[in-house]
């Protein structure tokens, strides 16, 4: 790649945005603060940035307010790089303003440090959606799982008879709204919890639609559906948070991705392990994580397989191996156009 001649490092907060440029001795040519509280400031900070576009480079920090900031320049014909910011590590300078930050992110991406070291991937717009939708989801399931021990509490306190099954139940709910608590405001806090109850339950019902659109329309989530005790929700999980699979240079950075690997601490003759990373996506390791506990529970091959290792290691040890193991056996099916082998993952073949 041929070293541009200006590198431009840009440090993104809500209401203002520090650039700096660097010429191509890697000497500031320009610092300059914008405001940026709005979209319209934003894009026309974008504009001013066009100065640079022919013969420089560019670089951003992957934060969450960036998308925005991301597509305009990229709609705008900049090349931008997008840097993980745990591989900048601007923190460890000692001392922090925005001025340093932009002149740091310039100055790395001048040396070539942010393409070896520090470029993140960046999905589109069409996997960010997928992602929002599983996570909003997600989410929305551990705000009902509160709502129903909020009732379950208030009920518990005076001693009324919660309903039998799951809250959040046609039947349930129906019981719900029947319920009379001796004081008023205690009634109207036992309806208030059941109308929001029944509102996150609707949402998530819809966002469920979704997201069977979803598995059912990529050609991906379609192969992954047909994996043992993998349902729309997990498959559609597996293809939006993976994104594009060529990124990954081999099995062992897909685990490192979902944080399904051990801690390193290695110093001359000394090494330790520790517990799992628990790095990259939260919601990738959690659906791996039930996939796991799933297959331990209901598939014969992985009780058998199971069986002599929880002699020697906890449960949860366990689960985050056959997790990781199973990872290991999509990114193969998916990359090599291999039929997933259960068998293979547990090294019984």
């Amino acid at each position: 790649m041929t070293k541009p001649e200006y590198s431009v490092g840009i440090d993104l907060h809500k209401a203002v945005i520090q650039v700096c440029v660097l010429d191509a001795t890697g000497s500031i040519l320009e610092e300059r603060r914008y405001r940026g509280s709005t979209l319209e400031e934003g894009l026309a900070v974008v504009t001013e940035l066009c100065r640079w576009k022919e013969r420089g480079r560019f670089c951003v920090e992957a934060v969450g307010m960036n998308r925005w900031l991301v597509q305009a320049c990229r709609g705008a014909g900049l090349d931008l790089v997008v840097a993980d910011p745990t591989k900048l590590n601007l923190r460890m300078l000692g001392k922090k303003t925005d001025r340093r930050d932009a002149y740091e992110i310039a100055r790395r991406l001048w040396l070539g440090d942010v393409d070896r070291n520090a470029a993140t991937y960046y999905p589109t717009e069409d996997e960010y959606a997928g992602r929002k939708v599983l996570r909003t989801r997600h989410h929305l399931v551990a705000l009902r799982q509160q709502l129903v021990n909020q009732i379950r509490a208030l009920l518990v306190a005076y001693r009324v008879p919660a309903p039998s099954g799951v809250l959040y139940g046609k039947r349930a709910m129906e019981s719900l709204r029947t319920l009379a608590l001796h004081h008023a405001d205690l009634q109207l806090c036992l309806v208030e919890l059941v109308a929001a109850l029944q509102a996150i339950t609707d949402s998530i019902e819809h966002l469920a639609q979704r997201i069977t659109g979803l598995a059912a329309g990529e050609r991906d989530a379609h192969v992954l559906s047909q994996l043992p005790n993998v349902g729309p929700q997990t498959a559609a999980t597996l293809v939006f948070e993976l994104g594009d699979l060529r990124r990954f240079r081999n099995s062992k950075a897909v685990a490192s991705y979902a944080g399904l690997v051990p801690r390193l601490a290695n110093s001359a003759d000394k090494s330790s392990h520790g517990t799992i990373t628990k790095r990259g996506s939260p919601e990738l390791r959690f659906v791996l994580s039930q996939w796991a506990v799933r297959l331990l529970a209901f598939n014969d091959r992985v009780k058998a397989w199971a069986a002599p290792k929880l002699r020697r290691m906890p449960m949860n040890k366990l689960r985050l191996a056959l997790a990781r193991r199973l990872l290991i056996g999509v990114y193969c099916m998916l990359t090599r156009g291999e039929v997933f082998s259960l068998e293979r993952c547990l090294s019984l073949a």
